[in-house]
């Protein structure tokens, strides 16, 4: 038997659920909430910043607008591999500062999925165990064989620009 569901049910279902990004950063699975996420870029050439940090991989013109790139390996104390099996791609996220918004591009292995999950999905993160990602990861969503994390990216820019010495 087949259960019909009225349009105000299948509504208040839709408006619970959250979409999210799914990428790929070393071997483990991370999500973002698609409201903070503006598009997702192939990686694309690159001008570099001189005497930049290290993780700050360069600046790209997205539209006439200058965009900083970080590498998001840096907050969780990854290396970047050498030969990567995937082109890597590049997050175009919104992130606040001070009295605006900043666009920021973060550097990621893959992007492979947009998913959607309900809120009661999104399980706290354990207290231990998650290494130098705990603080930037908000929950844990059961995917498959295993889990994404969910991604805190204020927290993220907040380091990257303590890192930087200035806000992101």
């Amino acid at each position: 038997m087949v259960e019909l569901v009225s349009e105000t049910e299948y509504d208040s279902e839709r408006d619970r659920t959250q979409s999210f990004v799914v990428f790929r950063l070393g071997k483990e699975g991370y999500a973002l909430e698609v409201m903070r996420v503006q598009e997702v870029l192939d990686m694309q050439s690159l001008t570099e910043v001189p005497g930049g940090p290290r993780f700050l991989m360069g600046v790209i013109n997205l539209r006439g607008h200058v965009v900083p790139v970080y590498d998001l390996r840096a907050p969780f104390g990854l290396m970047r591999e050498e030969k990567p099996q995937h082109a890597p791609s590049v997050l175009i996220v919104e992130g606040v500062e001070g009295d605006g918004n900043q666009i920021t591009g973060l550097l990621v292995d893959r992007v492979s999925d947009v998913l959607e999950f309900s809120p009661d999905e999104v399980q706290p993160p354990p207290q231990l165990g998650l290494g130098k990602a705990t603080p930037f990861v908000r929950g844990l969503i059961r995917h498959q064989e295993g889990f994404l994390l969910v991604l805190d990216v204020d927290r993220v820019f907040s380091t990257l620009g303590s890192l930087n010495g200035e806000g992101v």
